[in-house]
């Protein structure tokens, strides 16, 4: 009876299997035909799937009305779809379609991928197992396994790398008894990537109850999914796990399953740096090949000597190290020097390369990265330059006339750039004209010298330091500059006319040329005659003078024969204008020395008998009696009766004159505010008090001495 349900379950599983495919095969809309050896490979699918391999349509007939047999008919039909490609939507299809198929043991089962181009299965275990194997046939693979058993069990990928694509067969071949449910994929190690990952407990049967379990402490892992042909997937601790499966009663353990938490960068970061890319036989070469934040990787070196140099490995905080290290390299040691850092883990891999040169002795190459001619105006800055390709490390030396550059007009910066290769720089900064001249370029090592000339030359602009007459009838100019000046002369007729934008100047010749160097300037001067003999009628001469620095020019007004009469004319005139010019100051100033009168009191103190000398009393030492004084307060002052020299005369009032209550009508002089007309006013009032009442003068009533005013 068993053995009956065999048959039927076998027959069940064909007919679904033909089904599944015709099915599949419908759904699709393949419009192309497909190559010759799909449709091969669909014949033989074909003949595994109904049991039986046909050797002619007349042979399939007869099995027509066998169980588990495929009617011819059905079979071309099945034959005639898979006959046509697919176009569009998913390239990659299986023959059989079925994504999970259960079969008895030693059994042969054939699956068929077919895609666009080039597919590859990917197996449970990375390498063939007894009975598995895979047949390429263009863009198609077959998967054949025979006599199948229970540790052909698991997941079967075919895979389209040009697509991105991948579909997926579980295929379950229980075993006999719970020693064959666990299905051995590898070591029971786990490198964790990221907080997920899977332990592969996949078993030969899915009907099988499947458990996780942590080892220590036994506790149930509930945070997981299962797959029987995969495992169980989920976040998983840095920890051993075991899986568990039951059957009713019974109940069997897998394999421990190590889980270790790994840094697997996306990328690899490799770092391949040597101790000189040239060096000389007898120098240490060191190559090193490192790898940061990354925890499992595995070094391969190429190189020469391979066999007689053995890498090492150290490892270092986030970071692991392979080098190589030859204390004493020679000539045998160029070549290229490469390092294969395989990741464990997935299986990236980089490789990174140097090539590496051991010289028998060093060298020198040197080139200019410029001119090497210059030619700079002077208070400018200028840079010579070289580039250097020297092993061993060069010494670089600017020199000027044999003697080194000295540092307080320029500077030298040499500069290493990467291997055996520098830079060298020297900087003149405002240049004088001593300057001029060459510089070398010594570079040398212990093997090799080599040199570059620069040459320089400094360029002075021209400069006029004399334009004058020469004689009676010549004109001297005199300049200098570097090179030494060009000088052109040029003679204009008319003052009117003499301008660079009427073009009035007209081109002369020299009489004469002299060029002088001057050593010490560093600059050569050079003396220019032109005669005017000839040039009756030339009213300005102008030096012009020029070099490859700049252009200077001066002018110079001059009289010739044509302009002597009308020189002389002028002269007269300018002599009369300025005699009487002088005779006007003159005057001036004798008018302004005439004598000036000064109003003086004198007082005659007696007289001789003769009445020809008189004595004189000055007015300055007379008394003055204070009871003159009237006070300021007694007096209003009215209108202006006149004024003069010393001031005015103002009408008044005074009250309590001569003691007495009535006020009298009083004529008032009044001074100005300067010394001298109140020293003047004083000698009056003394002398007025001197003389007293009289018929003849006028007669003193009072003064007001004390300020504001003196009256």
């Amino acid at each position: 009876m068993r053995a009956n349900q065999e048959r039927q379950s076998s027959s069940w599983r064909s007919e679904t299997q033909v089904t599944s495919s015709v099915t599949s095969l419908l759904c699709c809309d393949w419009p192309r035909p497909c190559p010759q050896e799909i449709a091969a490979a669909a014949v033989e699918a074909a003949t595994a799937v109904i049991g039986q391999r046909p050797q002619s349509l007349n042979k399939m007939a007869s099995t027509r009305d066998q169980p588990g047999s495929l009617n011819p008919r059905h079979f071309l039909f099945l034959l005639g779809l898979f006959l046509v490609c697919p176009e569009g939507g998913v390239s990659l299809e299986l023959l059989p379609s079925a994504s999970q198929v259960l079969h008895h043991p030693n059994t042969n089962f054939t699956v068929v991928c077919s895609g666009w181009s080039q597919v590859t299965w990917r197996l449970p275990r990375d390498s063939l197992l007894d009975g598995v194997l895979v047949e390429r046939r263009g863009s198609s693979s077959i998967l054949q396994l025979v006599n199948a058993t229970w540790r052909n069990s698991g997941r079967y990928t075919c895979e389209e790398a040009s697509s991105n694509q991948s579909r997926d067969i579980d295929v379950f071949i229980p075993g006999q008894g719970p020693e064959e449910w666990f299905v051995p994929l590898g070591p029971g190690v786990v490198m964790k990537e990221a907080e997920e990952d899977t332990i592969p407990c996949v078993v030969s049967d899915p009907q099988l109850n499947v458990s996780l379990f942590q080892r220590q402490g036994r506790t149930a892992v509930t945070t997981t999914t299962y797959d029987p042909a995969r495992g169980f997937t989920g976040r998983l601790n840095d920890t051993s796990y075991v899986c568990v499966a039951a059957r009713g009663d019974e109940q069997r353990e897998s394999q421990v399953y190590y889980v270790f938490s790994i840094i697997v960068p996306q990328v690899i970061q490799v770092v391949l740096s040597v101790s000189s890319v040239v060096l000389k036989q007898g120098e240490v070469l060191t190559v090193n090949c490192s790898v940061t934040d990354t925890d499992m990787v595995y070094f391969t070196w190429e190189f020469p000597r391979r066999q007689e140099v053995e890498p090492l490995t150290d490892f270092l905080p986030n970071k692991i190290l392979s080098f190589i290290n030859i204390s004493t390299a020679t000539v045998a040691d160029s070549g290229t020097y490469v390092c294969n850092v395989q990741e464990t883990t997935q299986g990236r891999r980089v490789t990174k390369n140097v090539t590496v040169t051991v010289l028998e002795r060093g060298y020198v190459y040197l080139w200019p990265s410029g001119d090497t001619n210059v030619s700079l105006v002077l208070h400018h800055t200028v840079e010579f330059s070289v580039e250097i390709d020297a092993h061993p490390a060069p010494t670089v030396v600017w020199t000027r006339d044999n003697r080194t550059v000295a540092m307080e007009t320029s500077s030298v910066t040499t500069t290493h750039l990467t291997g055996s290769r520098y830079f060298s720089k020297l900087m003149l900064v405002h240049v004088q004209m001593d300057q001029t001249g060459s510089y070398v370029a010594t570079v040398s090592n212990d093997d090799d010298i080599a040199e570059v000339v620069f040459k320089l030359e400094v360029k002075a602009p021209p400069r006029i330091t004399s334009l004058s007459e020469f004689g009676s009838a010549a004109i001297l100019c005199v300049s200098e500059g570097a090179p030494p000046p060009t000088v052109t002369w040029y003679t204009c007729h008319s003052s009117h006319r003499c301008s660079n934008v009427t073009g009035g100047w007209t081109s002369q010749s020299a009489t004469s040329e002299n060029i002088t160097e001057m050593t010490e300037k560093g600059v050569a001067q050079v003396h220019s005659v032109m005669s005017l003999l000839g040039l009756s009628s030339v009213t300005f001469v102008r030096c012009e003078v020029k070099n490859l620095a700049g252009r200077r020019v001066r002018d110079l007004r001059v009289l010739t024969t044509s302009l002597l009469s009308q020189v002389a004319v002028m002269s007269s005139v300018l002599v009369l204008v300025i005699i009487a010019v002088f005779f006007l100051i003159v005057l001036i100033v004798l008018w302004r020395k005439k004598p000036r009168y000064e109003v003086r009191w004198k007082v005659m103190e007696s007289v001789s008998s003769d009445g020809q000398q008189c004595t004189y009393v000055d007015p300055a030492h007379l008394p003055y009696d204070s009871a003159w004084e009237i006070p300021r307060d007694s007096l209003v002052l009215g209108q202006v009766l006149g004024s003069g020299a010393f001031g005015r005369v103002v009408e008044a009032h005074v009250s309590g004159l001569n003691h007495s209550d009535s006020t009298t009508k009083v004529a008032v002089k009044m001074v100005k505010r300067n010394s001298g007309s109140v020293q003047s006013l004083m000698s009056e009032l003394k002398v007025l008090v001197h003389l007293g009442p009289h018929l003849n003068v006028v007669n003193l009533l009072g003064a007001c001495t004390g300020p504001p005013e003196v009256r």
